[in-house]
């Protein structure tokens, strides 16, 4: 019976992957879709279909290859993208600055870990960034400082990183805000070494949160709105630290063939791996966003399986926000037994739906033009 399931969802995935090229010219026009089939930079799709030849996403065998990297992109301009509840607001993890003049993306996450950062260069980055019309996303990684203590958390309870604290809350009151923070993400990750907030007591995890997030509060007059990012699976809320502490739950979303196919036994589409986090903390009643948001595999299944999650994020009236994660995973992040995964998509795809999801949003005419 186990198998039929897997075996009839398998088929479900593949034929609505089947159908999305149809689809895309139909709903998308066509500059999405062929911004979304256009191959990534610096990679030639014979490299790219090579690294992932034993994914699983061979089984759609479709000919593309008369789509180029040779897209107009007719940017989206910082005064077009609407506002208002309805209107989702997007981002990206850029560390190459592919995206820098992109302001469909407005939300710029930046990763820093407070063992290792320097306070002029980071404050002179974040109001560069500011400067440009973009919002911040901070998520503050608490790598363990040598000498402030074995135990971290133990060591933030007692007050070893209250002079971090203060240096981060003055780069913080130094922006215009609003900022998005996130601290600690990840903490309810138990399948890799990742992190060593990870996997820790929950209880005592949940005060040195706290004790987090009030001093930065209370060390800023900037605006800052809290991002509880977690894995978010069975037993993450033992982590969750109240609504006054969190703004907003934050979650990954990732489809890395190779790891479905060994975890899962078929390839998840979007809304089964969304629905699924989402559910998690569906009691809670607090704004999502999608805080990294990737896919890794064949250049085709890259193309249908981020059209596919672009066609069903407004039947979501919960989700708020969707930030990409344009760059490289870290070595061993998925494990020892699969390759470490690239999230760097065509930066067209990612322009193309992004844009066409915007102006959905945006105000129509009388004559709905």
């Amino acid at each position: 019976m186990k198998n039929d399931r897997r075996l009839a969802v398998q088929f479900a995935s593949l034929v609505v992957l089947a159908v999305l090229p149809f689809s895309m010219i139909a709903v998308n026009g066509a500059r999405a879709f062929y911004g979304i089939l256009a191959e990534p930079s610096g990679k030639t799709r014979d490299a790219r279909d090579d690294a992932h030849e034993s994914d699983g996403t061979d089984v759609i065998a479709l000919n593309l290859n008369a789509a180029t990297s040779e897209v107009p992109v007719d940017s989206i301009s910082a005064e077009e993208i609407p506002e208002g509840d309805d209107t989702l607001i997007f981002g990206v993890y850029d560390p190459d600055g592919e995206f820098e003049r992109d302001h469909s993306l407005r939300l710029r996450h930046v990763y820093v870990s407070w063992a290792d950062f320097d306070r002029n260069t980071l404050r002179r980055s974040l109001a560069a960034m500011e400067s440009r019309g973009f919002q911040i996303l901070l998520t503050i990684e608490p790598w363990p400082i040598p000498g402030r203590g074995d135990d971290l958390l133990t060591a933030i309870l007692s007050g070893g990183y209250d002079q971090t604290l203060e240096e981060l809350a003055g780069i913080l009151d130094s922006l215009n805000g609003p900022v998005y923070v996130s601290w600690g993400h990840e903490m309810d990750q138990d399948l890799t070494e990742r992190y060593p907030w990870s996997g820790t007591d929950p209880d005592q995890f949940v005060r040195a949160y706290r004790h987090v997030v009030d001093s930065l509060r209370e060390n800023t007059e900037t605006e800052l709105r809290w991002i509880w990012a977690g894995v978010m699976k069975e037993g993450s809320l033992r982590y969750w630290p109240g609504r006054e502490y969190a703004d907003y739950v934050g979650m990954p979303v990732y489809s890395y063939p190779r790891w479905d196919q060994k975890m899962y036994g078929y390839i998840r589409d979007f809304r089964t791996t969304f629905q699924e986090k989402a559910k998690v903390v569906e009691e809670l009643d607090v704004p999502l966003l999608i805080t990294e948001l990737g896919v890794s595999g064949s250049s085709d299944f890259e193309a249908f399986w981020l059209h596919q999650a672009f066609m069903g994020l407004r039947d979501y009236e919960k989700l708020k926000g969707v930030v990409f994660f344009f760059g490289q995973d870290v070595e061993g992040a998925w494990g020892s037994d699969v390759a470490t995964p690239d999230w760097r998509v065509h930066p067209d795809s990612i322009r193309g739906l992004v844009e066409w999801e915007l102006r959905q949003s945006a105000p129509q005419g009388p004559s709905g033009q």
